[in-house]
């Protein structure tokens, strides 16, 4: 979602740097549609604005009374330990966000490059965590975003997770 990028980048050094080298990458990891990144791209403050209120009133709404109205729990990722592992070997990682559901997806993304990891041991709810084990045989060494994915939504926190190359060993 656009207000989560926009979130994400005013309050994440690491992504404001990213966006800073390569906009149009971190666009694209972020998951946004090509609509978004036109959007952004305007720097438009007033149409970027009404954009996110429109996502606002798209979310589902708990109260039918208006003064009460609040945001329903949303699927995010706000965190992934350890944030990296090295480019052949096989990494176990834990994965954290609020509402993840008991059945759940994991990837790293780069551009077109993902990685689907095993997915267990999911807590949910509002400190919601997982274990998730990736494979990096044939990963490309990078920064790639963590996505989770539920049945009715998906988040991606951008450049989590870095792919090391493996050191080589003098002969």
């Amino acid at each position: 979602m656009l207000m989560f990028f926009i979130a994400d980048l005013a309050r994440d050094p690491n992504l404001q740097a990213a966006f800073s080298e390569d906009p149009e990458r971190a666009m694209a990891q972020a998951g946004l549609s090509d609509e978004q990144k036109a959007l952004l791209r305007t720097r438009d403050p007033k149409r970027i604005a009404d954009a996110v209120a429109q996502e606002v009133e798209a979310l589902p709404i708990r109260s039918v009374n208006p003064v009460v109205n609040w945001i329903g729990p949303v699927l995010h990722v706000t965190a992934v330990e350890p944030n990296s592992g090295v480019h052949g070997q096989e990494v176990k990682t834990v994965v954290y966000g609020t509402y993840f559901e008991s059945t759940m997806a994991c990837s790293l993304v780069q551009g077109t490059s993902v990685i689907s990891g095993v997915v267990s041991n999911v807590v949910t709810g509002m400190n919601s965590r997982m274990d998730v084990r990736f494979n990096l045989a044939n990963a490309v060494p990078g920064p790639y975003g963590v996505q989770a994915r539920s049945r009715k939504a998906e988040s991606t926190l951008p450049r989590a997770f870095e792919v090391k190359r493996a050191r080589q060993t003098p002969v």
